[in-house]
């Protein structure tokens, strides 16, 4: 008997299977015949006639009972690699998180930290601003930042422009001494655009910490696009401190494409359990289009 729960009473409703019919089915050449048995019961039907029934998704759905998960897993579990990689793509980004549940902290960790940068500081910005990101970063590579030839000083030049005047004068008081007390933030920014590359990127990477920090962010503010010279590992780490509930919970805001390849890297048999939470609907018109010699050969086994 087949494992799968196949709806029995719609088949002979479907075919009308009264006495006189399974009459003349048993005169037929048995070899076009096929009795599907299951726990339920057992059906005669013509091998031609169930298959062509087969290429209708609706009717395939009800036969099959595709509704019922375990219905739906019992026909994954038969599928090759390259088969059930057909149907990864058609879970929603819910679903295939729900997933990543399978790895472990470190696995799932490095599975982020693989993804572009900038879907790194798509879940990143979820919880987390830029000062937090950068709280956790060592200051050389801050300063790496501040160094960047992709760093354009107009971009720095406007975060002075919108700066507070006390916190701008506090700023170059540090660096130049009490002459620069009362100057003005016009001194201020006539001063810093006159200097050369070189006394420019030293004035940035004297800054204080916190200077450092709020400079960096307001200009990651202003072109977001900065955010791409940091390292993955940089931006994820207050993200990878979060419980593993809670990046769980956050992983839906990727799209499937970025999911998939995470889901591909399961054990075949977990990647069948994520590949089970298939639309009903969906599936049966997947088995129509790609499928239909597994089903015909699951119901007559």
């Amino acid at each position: 008997m087949i494992e799968l729960n196949v709806d029995l009473s719609y088949l002979s409703r479907y075919y009308e299977l009264s006495t006189q019919r399974i009459n003349q089915y048993s005169a037929e050449d048995p070899e076009k015949m096929i009795t599907i048995e299951t726990m339920a019961g057992a059906v005669t039907l013509d091998r031609e006639e169930l298959r062509a029934l087969m290429n209708h998704p609706s009717k395939v759905a009800k036969i099959l009972q595709l509704q019922k998960p375990k219905n739906r897993y019992l026909i994954i579990k038969n599928l090759n690699a390259e088969d059930l990689a057909k149907i990864l793509p058609y879970l929603s980004s819910e679903q295939l998180a729900w997933g990543l549940q399978y790895f472990t902290s470190e696995k799932l960790e490095t599975l982020i930290n693989h993804l572009p940068k900038e879907q790194v500081a798509t879940l990143v910005f979820q919880h987390f601003g830029m000062m937090d990101i950068l709280n956790l970063m060592d200051e050389d590579k801050m300063d790496n930042f501040l160094k960047s030839e992709n760093l354009e000083k107009k971009d720095v030049m406007k975060y002075f422009e919108q700066l507070d005047v006390k916190q701008f004068e506090r700023i170059m008081m540090q660096q130049f001494g009490s002459s620069m007390e009362g100057k003005g933030k016009d001194h201020y920014l006539t001063m810093i655009d006159s200097m050369s590359p070189d006394k420019f990127i030293q004035f940035l990477t004297k800054f204080e910490r916190k200077d450092k920090m709020q400079l960096i962010a307001g200009l990651v503010e202003i072109n977001p696009d900065y955010i791409l010279e940091f390292e993955n590992e940089d931006i994820s780490k207050p993200f990878m401190l979060m419980d593993k509930e809670k990046i769980m919970k956050t992983m839906p805001v990727l799209d499937p494409e970025f999911l998939v390849p995470m889901i591909e890297q399961l054990p075949p048999d977990l990647i069948q359990v994520v590949a089970t939470q298939i639309d009903p609907q969906i599936f049966a018109e997947l088995i129509v289009e790609e499928f239909p010699d597994l089903i015909m050969e699951m119901l007559t086994m």
